[in-house]
């Protein structure tokens, strides 16, 4: 009887296959396979496997900085291999840090892929690899990957023996017999990928797909006491896109309720969650999955842009469901924790508009990231080089740059400045500007010759920057802004010759921030606080070097 059942069973599932096959299915966007060219200057190695010597290919980036940086290992996704464009890339090189795209056995679908030990074994070459051959700060090792590449992810930290500081796990997978059913009952490839890869015969190798799934391995605590786990799921995941948020729920308390309770059974840690908030109890659950929403939510919590609907940390661990769906979003490096201070001492007179003048802005972001600096920072919302913007002559430098000098001379006594910083030119590519775009580069020849000749600077050592105004988006953007990002591109040589002109250095933020202004500015001008961060750092390594 038991034998006639499984045939059964085992005609439905090649049935089930055999339909799904009729129907190509496009991957999904955090799926896609395409293999689009890679910027030059990341380049494609090959890592001899510790385990069989087989060659992994991947795409590694050094940074250029003489400082250790961190190291972002990103994971590719389910259907793809290391050639998969990574749209971190762009963040990556604005912020100069070193990265590896490893294969790690490539696509989801054969015995050697999936979560396999020879897997766990690739990231582990990968990490040491990319230590070995950049300038990687050791203690800053980042894992970050979506959708597969987040499966992957949950797997590097319940298996990876490298002490990583965060791992980064969007829309992941963490259960696989409970994926592979979910697949097949949404007629997704997916199920005839984990079929071929776990079974060696026309059963489903049920004991194959437990022992790769994160949810149900060992969990190495002792290893993980100093690691961070981010856990990311969009609620729409699993109606709009291949995952339901419940991977992302149960990993998360499966991990907590071992932690607090020693429990590793779901069933048996779902029972302490109507007392212990720290868990996800199976009705928020429910609710999350039929309404797609929380009307609780917490308006003031956001993920960037993005409301958060349901919100959890224990110790080390974080679950974060938000408005979204089978997704990582863009700003997903900036959500990285990481060393950002520095030692460094100096005495820093900062003069900008309303980025440095903001709350979280780039000054702000240098305070924070060089606690024992003294920054008087004279930056101020809307102020141009030479133009009275809003017909206010306070927001004109050149007409002012005396008093403020005055005013910065005064705040330190007898000392002096080690460094003057100047970002201007963003107001002065406003629309209203438009036809007297051939004095800005005048008028920045007169500030910074009024800079120079100032007694501030007399007999000192001050050092002069000019940081670039960042780029401004071409489209969707206030009318008073509209050609400006052209008017500033057409700018920026005249400026940069300038400011060469009076031993200013200069610090181009609008090209390596140009690719990415759209993830972290809203009004396509003011970026928040981990974009302006970006900025600050920029000065930091010129400073610190």
């Amino acid at each position: 009887m038991i034998k006639s059942v499984n045939t059964f069973l085992v005609v439905c599932v090649i049935n089930i296959f055999t339909s799904t096959s009729l129907f190509a299915q496009k991957d999904p966007t955090w799926d896609d396979t395409s293999k689009n060219n890679w910027d030059s200057a990341f380049q494609k190695v090959e890592i001899p496997s510790s385990v069989d010597n087989k060659i992994q290919k991947a795409y590694l980036y050094s940074s250029k900085s003489k400082t250790p940086k961190p190291l972002i290992i990103s994971l590719h996704t389910w259907s793809a291999d290391y050639t998969q464009k990574d749209p971190l890339t762009k963040e990556i090189l604005a912020r100069d840090w070193n990265y590896i795209h490893p294969d790690f056995r490539g696509a989801n679908k054969t015995a050697e892929s999936m979560g396999s030990q020879l897997v766990i074994s690739d990231i582990e070459d990968a990490i040491a690899f990319a230590l070995k051959n950049t300038n990687s700060d050791p203690n800053e090792v980042h894992i970050i990957g979506v959708s597969g590449g987040g499966f992957a992810t949950l797997a590097a930290y319940m298996n990876v023996q490298y002490p990583v500081k965060t791992f980064s796990a969007w829309a992941p997978i963490s259960d696989l017999e409970t994926w592979y059913w979910e697949s097949v009952g949404r007629k997704q490839k997916y199920a005839d990928d984990i079929f071929k890869a776990l079974s060696t015969d026309s059963v489903f190798n049920s004991k194959e797909a437990i022992k790769r799934s994160p949810l149900l391995q060992k969990f190495p605590q002792e290893l993980r006491k100093n690691a961070k786990l981010y856990i990311y799921e969009g609620i729409h995941d699993g109606y709009t896109g291949s995952v339901p948020i419940t991977h992302s729920i149960n990993m998360y308390n499966r991990l907590v309720g071992e932690i607090k309770y020693g429990l590793t059974n779901l069933d048996e840690i779902s029972s302490k969650t109507a007392k212990d908030s720290d868990l996800v109890p199976e009705k928020e659950i429910i609710n999350l999955i039929t309404k797609r929403f929380n009307p609780d939510y917490k308006k003031e919590e956001k993920l960037f842009d993005r409301n958060i609907y349901l919100s959890r940390k224990f110790n080390n661990i974080q679950l974060t469901i938000f408005e979204g769906g089978h997704e990582q979003i863009p700003q997903a490096l900036g959500l990285i924790p990481h060393k950002a201070t520095t030692s460094l001492k100096h005495t820093i007179l900062t003069l900008g508009d309303s980025n440095g003048a903001n709350k979280d802005g780039w000054v702000d972001q240098l305070k924070k990231r060089m606690p024992e600096s003294f920054i008087y920072n004279i930056s101020k919302g809307g102020r141009t080089i030479g133009f009275d913007n809003l017909g206010k002559k306070d927001l004109n430098a050149l007409t002012n740059i005396d008093d403020y000098l005055n005013e910065a001379q005064q705040k330190i006594g007898n000392k002096k400045y080690d460094y003057i910083i100047v970002c201007l030119g963003t107001n002065d590519t406003k629309k209203v500007f438009a036809d007297n775009q051939n004095e800005v580069a005048t008028n920045f020849d007169k500030l910074l010759n009024k800079i120079k000749s100032h007694s501030i600077v007399k007999k000192s050592k001050t050092k002069f920057l000019f940081v670039t105004p960042p780029p401004i988006r071409t489209n969707n953007i206030l009318d008073k802004y509209s050609g400006s990002n052209e008017r500033l591109q057409a700018l920026l040589p005249q400026l940069k010759t300038v400011a060469a002109q009076y031993d200013f250095e200069v610090i181009d933020i609008y090209n390596p921030l140009l690719g990415i202004l759209d993830y972290y500015a809203q009004d396509g001008i003011h970026m928040a606080g981990s974009g302006q961060e970006i900025i600050a750092s920029q000065i930091i390594e010129f400073i610190g070097n």
